[in-house]
């Protein structure tokens, strides 16, 4: 919609204008009426609109002089005058202050009206463009310091602005910190909000994406208002952006803002701020924060000797385990040292990996990805605790290491064809034998101890994955989804399929 504000001193000429044309259906919003130029620049201060149609000639304030004032005010908003004289005189001066159009009242209708709107909304668009090509250079010159203070004064209409870094999460993956980016439909969802003016105060400037997931905006604060006032709106529009994004896109994200600054101040908050949104890892998810100095940087730290005792304690008891993240981690949350994450997140996935390996198991919970420092501590508290259990079954089995071997070999390759026959030739020992001892240590043939692990894989394949019968039968070894749901009812005591409508339920 386009704002339109419509102005004559005669109440009737000004009731037969506003019914003239259906504006809403045609595209244009009417943010109001106003009976002379006073009220109109009134008006005009609290709704901002693009367009203004106004009789030429009124008392007091006339069309020109609300024309001259407009322009001073916003000189990309369209005046349109309207009168019943022939006044050449009134019209060179209305083209001199910028007038769009001068039109004779008695010749109006709505054909004529909208026909002149549509090549003022053409105007209006293109100068749209060419005034966010020019907001992204200026926003460049700004941020980057590449202009000065007089330069500013010239190009910047007001000595009030605030800045807003809105971040795009990186996500922990796999012990690493994978890229992200706005989006083209991302950036569109929410532009409207961006640009939304606030209580005819906070008013949008100039935005630029800075890199692939930073978007920095830049806000002016119009008209008297106290520090505490203007803080508050800052905060307000900083939750406006964030319920939009919740809303629209159900993204990761977080902002950080600056108080109130001068044009002066721009480059410097910047630098500040770009410095800051890197620490997002120690916040929590949709943080809002204010701008804060940098902390000092510390020591770096070396991972070597806390990597060396976490791998004893998965070894031990669970409170030396839990004792020994607790201390990694709060010693990270305390710094907030960004590189101090990034050498220990690898050192971290490197001992799951090996005793993974070790422990023939495969890492829990890598299906969402991890934006915060207390998400990263739980997943691998929840991984090192699981190697943990796993181990401490094992050992208190009292099994021979040969037979441990052989849980680990079928644990590992469940999803292949095994033998016995196979088994002796990867352990250089005789198949019947290798079933024999391990039946006697754990009480089940090898075929049986087979099944329950694939029964016990495929139950949690249909309940957590959602897998098909199908794709559940070839992940835990069985040719045809037949033989697998005859195994599954013998072992179950239901069908696949009944199981996965169980979990429904």
């Amino acid at each position: 919609m386009t704002d339109i504000m419509l102005v004559d001193d005669e109440v009737l000429a000004l009731e037969y204008l506003k019914n003239m044309v259906d504006w809403e259906r045609n595209g244009y919003h009417v943010v109001g009426c106003a009976t002379s130029g006073k009220k109109a620049l009134e008006l005009f201060d609290r709704t901002h609109p693009q367009i203004v149609i106004s009789d030429i000639r009124m008392p007091g304030t006339d069309g020109l002089e609300l024309t001259r004032q407009i322009k001073e005010k916003d000189k990309e908003t369209v005046v349109i005058l309207l009168s019943a004289y022939r006044d050449f005189d009134y019209a060179q001066k209305g083209i001199r202050y910028g007038v769009s159009n001068y039109l004779l009242k008695h010749e109006l209708s709505s054909e004529l009206i909208l026909k002149e709107l549509e090549e003022v909304k053409e105007k209006l668009e293109r100068a749209g463009n060419k005034k966010k090509i020019y907001q992204k250079y200026f926003m460049n010159q700004l941020i980057y310091h590449r202009v000065t203070a007089e330069e500013l004064d010239k190009s910047i209409l007001g000595n009030r602005f605030f800045l807003l870094l809105l971040h795009k999460r990186n996500p922990v993956i796999q012990g690493e910190f994978a890229e992200t980016r706005w989006t083209e439909e991302e950036q569109e969802a929410v532009r409207n909000i961006l640009e939304e003016s606030l209580e005819n105060i906070v008013f949008y400037a100039a935005d630029v994406q800075i890199t692939e997931n930073n978007w920095i905006l830049l806000y002016r604060i119009e008209n008297t208002a106290s520090k505490y006032m203007v803080n508050s709106l800052i905060l307000r529009k900083c939750h406006q952006i964030a319920d939009q994004l919740e809303l629209c896109l159900q993204m990761h994200f977080n902002m950080v803002y600056s108080y109130e600054i001068t044009p002066e101040e721009i480059s410097e908050t910047f630098r500040t701020i770009s410095r800051q949104i890197r620490y997002s890892v120690f916040w929590e998810d949709e943080a809002i924060c204010a701008m804060e100095k940098m902390p000092e940087k510390e020591k770096k730290a070396i991972w070597g000797e806390q990597i060396r005792i976490l791998r004893e304690a998965i070894y031990g008891s669970e409170e030396e385990l839990e004792k020994q993240i607790e201390v990694i981690f709060s010693g990270i949350r305390e710094k907030e040292d960004l590189e101090d994450c990034k050498m220990l997140l690898p050192s971290l996935s490197n001992l799951l990996g090996e005793l993974c390996e070790s422990e023939n198991c495969k890492e829990i919970d890598l299906k969402e990805p991890l934006y915060t420092i207390r998400e990263i501590e739980q997943y691998y508290c929840r991984n090192f605790s699981y190697i943990q259990q796993k181990y401490a079954r094992k050992a208190r089995l009292g099994y021979s290491r040969t037979v441990l071997d052989m849980i680990d070999y079928i644990e590992k390759n469940y999803p292949q064809e095994l033998s016995l026959e196979l088994l002796g030739e990867k352990f250089h020992m005789n198949g019947v034998y290798l079933g024999q001892i391990f039946k006697k240590e754990t009480g089940q043939t090898f075929l049986k101890y087979l099944t329950n692990v694939r029964i016990s894989e495929a139950k949690r394949l249909l309940w957590e994955e959602n897998s098909t019968v199908a794709e559940t039968a070839q992940m835990v070894g069985y040719r045809t989804s037949q033989y697998f749901s005859q195994i599954f009812m013998r072992n179950v005591g239901m069908k696949p399929q009944e199981y996965k409508k169980q979990r429904k339920e």
